[in-house]
């Protein structure tokens, strides 16, 4: 039975309700890949964290968040003034209340 204040049918509710589940998915889909990168008091403690990590030396540390094609997004980060040293991840989730 379609739902609508003409008395006219329109979007039932079980379209409805899957049009809501594929946005949910695209909508957690994005969060899981970017959400991270843009939460502000995340990509910050990541700094802070990556800076710790080269010892530190602000100028000395590079961050990056690395998300496609990898196995899982992460943050990436490489100590420049140890370049024999491979970067290490810090993973997907970069505690900013420790």
């Amino acid at each position: 039975m379609g739902i609508s204040l003409s008395g006219q049918t329109g979007l039932s509710m079980r379209a409805i309700r899957s049009m809501l589940v594929v946005i949910f998915v695209l909508l957690g889909t994005i969060v899981y890949f970017y959400g991270p990168l843009i939460a502000p008091t995340v990509a910050s403690a990541a700094e802070q964290e990556c800076n710790d990590y080269a010892g530190g030396n602000f100028r000395s540390y590079r961050l990056d968040w690395v998300s496609w094609p990898s196995d899982n997004p992460h943050w990436r980060c490489w100590d420049a003034s140890r370049p024999e040293v491979k970067a290490v991840s810090l993973g997907w989730w970069v505690n900013p209340f420790s």
